[in-house]
């Protein structure tokens, strides 16, 4: 897996940002795991982020929104295998 580097934002795009990218409490909150999660996962390289020139993480929201969906299919995917399929011996 190739690690993601973060870009930094400039002030430029701080008016596109706050409809494009979320903070991490955003992110946490629709993920369903903590803000430490989230920066641990952008640190690992498994979220991409940018930062800002403060120093904070934002992530694209179209990006999380597509985690979002693959973590409920995979959700799904376990629930169905878990499912007992009421012909089982006994």
């Amino acid at each position: 897996m190739e690690l993601m580097k973060p870009r930094l934002m400039s002030e430029s795009t701080d008016e596109q940002a706050a409809g494009d990218y979320m903070t991490r409490a955003g992110v946490a909150r629709l993920l369903g795991v903590s803000p430490n999660t989230v920066t641990r996962w952008a640190r690992e390289g498994k979220l991409p982020f940018q930062l800002t020139l403060g120093g904070h993480h934002r992530f694209e929201r179209s990006v999380i929104d597509n985690m979002r969906e693959e973590l409920r299919r995979a959700v799904r995917t376990d629930r169905a295998a878990a499912k007992p399929t009421g012909r089982g011996e006994r």
